[in-house]
């Protein structure tokens, strides 16, 4: 077992069960501007903060429209999918009860503040963690360590006697790159692109006998 004090978690992927209706999405918004994204290229934007997939995908599909008029389309459809749709991942809830009462719990986000108060007004996520962090929150996105470490300073927590759960390429390695203990979920990532973590699971009944 891991001797650990804390347990961070990522949000998209992690907690809520949403890459595929971001997917659904975009798929939506670029089909406004005839435009079909290969499969390939969905690995891309896996991870990725709001900003930096709108600033990707019109510099990379060369899009003809006002950078926040294109941002509005997108947030529409986002917001769209997650009313209808949005769920927790399969089998968080379950450990979020084991472990509810253990550890420190923190939540850390990609996603800008907006984004989160949308998602935490359908799931009531926040109340579940005791801090959370937002893009808004920092200088730096993932890949950079800043959100965790952050996050770990905000909780009294050292990088040696912290788990992260992390579902994606960018978050993995913001995650390592802060020294903690990193695990991951599978999802969006295939395995033969998966960064070296302390161990990969499919589902949070895995991690019972770890913490």
């Amino acid at each position: 077992m891991l001797n650990v004090k804390g347990i961070l978690f990522d949000l998209d992927g992690t907690v809520i069960d949403s890459e595929s209706l971001y997917q659904k999405a975009e798929i939506k918004l670029f089909k406004e501007y005839g435009i079909n994204i290969p499969d390939e290229d969905w690995k891309i934007f896996r991870g990725c903060s709001e900003q930096n997939f709108y600033t990707i995908s019109m510099k990379r599909y060369n899009i003809k429209e006002k950078r926040e008029k294109f941002i509005e389309k997108g947030r529409k459809y986002i917001k769209k999918e997650f009313k209808s749709s949005l769920r927790f991942k399969n089998t968080f809830e379950d450990f979020y009860d084991y472990v509810k009462n253990k550890y420190k719990l923190g939540l850390v986000t990609a996603s800008p503040k907006h984004s989160f108060d949308y998602v935490d007004n359908i799931l009531g996520i926040r109340k579940l963690f005791e801090n959370v962090i937002t893009n808004d929150d920092c200088k730096n996105s993932k890949p950079h360590p800043e959100p965790y470490l952050k996050m770990m300073y905000r909780l009294n927590l050292d990088p040696k006697e912290t788990l992260i759960i992390e579902d994606s390429i960018n978050g993995i390695n913001s995650a390592k790159a802060s020294g903690a203990n990193v695990i991951s979920i599978t999802g969006s990532i295939d395995k033969e692109d998966m960064p070296s973590v302390f161990r990969v699971i499919e589902d949070f009944n895995e991690l019972k006998d770890i913490v």
